[in-house]
């Protein structure tokens, strides 16, 4: 205890005498000292000076850069383009390439194929204006395969002014004198056409039909239901109150009617021929088909059929312009000509029974249950009551059901009849029917 006061006396003596005092080291001890204080600064850490710290950073940072670089497969030094597959005049990419990605232009009875893929150069895209010359629009980019047209109209007839192409031409084509894209130029009525306007967005337009319809759609359908020559006008009002006018002509031609009738209506086959006679109008050629694997390109023709059965006959005429119009008639000659038909209700005699006999020239068959006939070969009748019992029969057509059963008279109601037969050609026959019993 008596120690560190003793210090604490020296430290206050020092404090007061020497504080004030100048001591000058010599050179070479200052040299030292200041070596000594430089070591130290650089060492410890301070964000205001470049330091060991910042050193180290700046080194490591540079360490992990040179591994990154080193190990990269696509740098300069070691990454190569693969090699595209080469075919006759394409080259491509990709494994597979989309139908979409495939343009066909047919011009007549040739036709060429290009494909839209990914090439090692870059193209423009060049634009479209309606000054341009007649041109085929089909353009390619590196990267994702993509393609600009006009409004397409796919398979069908593009007009432009007075270029068109036909119904096989798929390529769009732009003509500087018209901003009109149709479906279809000619064709049969009804004709349905597309129509597409090549405007700006910012203009506005309205399309004249010719028939008195008119729409401000920018692309629209009309129905032309009505032969005749048609012009198609569409204004075109731009952003800066100008106006411009395109037109197309539409040509629609008559349609043909198929009509046709059959001599004699009720043939007894194969006895007869049959004759079709043609009434079609606006037709210059004809297809008949007889419904018996048998066809005919004549005007009026003559056909013969082995049997009565189901025939669908058809007529289909063609008008100069290709318009076609087909007429059928279902299931001809299903039967033979020969029939039988029975009433649905009749009145028995109450004076008694008469045995069924009737005549048609007697009053007795109004009080007989018999059938109409015609070329009947073999017949069988038989009346059965509600619950099922039988209660008459006969296998003579001239013969029939007086209303009596076992001598008395039957009560009024309703009974069922089966009647079976042959006709005189060999062709069986079955029916079954209800008849009603009336009380006089």
């Amino acid at each position: 205890m008596k120690a560190r006061n003793g210090d604490k006396e020296l430290r206050d003596l020092f404090r007061n005498k020497l504080e004030s005092a100048e001591v000058v080291p010599s050179p070479s001890v200052s040299k030292i000292i200041m070596k000594k204080l430089a070591v130290r600064r650089f060492l410890r850490f301070n964000a205001a000076r470049f330091n060991t710290w910042y050193a180290g950073a700046i080194i490591a940072t540079g360490t992990i850069i040179a591994v990154i670089l080193s190990s990269n497969p696509r740098s300069d030094d070691s990454y190569k383009e693969p090699a595209l597959t080469k075919e006759p005049d394409k080259q491509i990419i990709n494994e597979k390439i989309r139908e979409d990605d495939i343009i066909t232009e047919e011009k007549g009875d040739t036709e060429s194929k290009s494909v839209i893929g990914i090439q090692e150069e870059k193209a423009s895209y060049p634009k479209i204006t309606p000054d341009d010359q007649e041109t085929v629009v089909t353009e390619q980019k590196t990267g994702p395969v993509n393609s600009l047209r006009i409004p397409d109209i796919s398979g069908e007839t593009i007009v432009s002014g007075r270029v068109t192409t036909r119904n096989n031409l798929k390529s769009t084509v732009v003509n500087k004198d018209s901003y009109i894209a149709a479906s279809v130029i000619e064709g049969c009525a009804p004709l349905k056409v597309i129509f597409r306007s090549m405007i700006a967005p910012e203009d506005s337009c309205k399309w004249t039909f010719g028939d008195g319809g008119y729409s401000y759609d920018r692309n629209t359908e009309w129905l032309f239901d009505i032969e005749g020559d048609y012009r198609v006008d569409l204004d075109i009002y731009t952003a800066d109150g100008k106006r411009n006018t395109s037109s197309v002509d539409i040509i629609v031609h008559p349609s043909p009617e198929a009509r046709f009738e059959i001599i004699p209506e009720n043939a007894i086959i194969p006895d007869d021929e049959i004759v079709f006679l043609n009434y079609s109008t606006n037709a210059v050629r004809y297809k008949w088909d007889f419904g018996d694997g048998t066809t005919s390109e004549l005007f009026e023709p003559r056909h013969a059929y082995n049997k009565y059965n189901n025939y669908d006959i058809q007529l289909i005429a063609y008008s100069e312009y290709g318009c076609s119009d087909s007429l059928m008639i279902y299931n001809a000659f299903s039967g033979s000509g020969y029939f039988v038909d029975f009433p649905n209700a009749f009145i028995p005699n109450p004076n008694g029974p008469s045995g069924g006999y009737y005549s048609p020239r007697s009053d007795e068959s109004a009080y007989v249950f018999h059938p109409v006939y015609s070329g009947v070969a073999s017949y069988q009748l038989r009346i059965f009551s509600r619950l099922g019992i039988l209660i008459f029969e006969s296998n003579d057509i001239n013969i029939g059901w007086d209303g009596y059963y076992k001598g008395a008279l039957c009560e009024p109601g309703v009974y069922i009849y089966k009647v079976r037969g042959i006709y005189i050609n060999g062709e069986p026959f079955t029916k079954m029917g209800d008849v009603t019993l009336l009380k006089n």
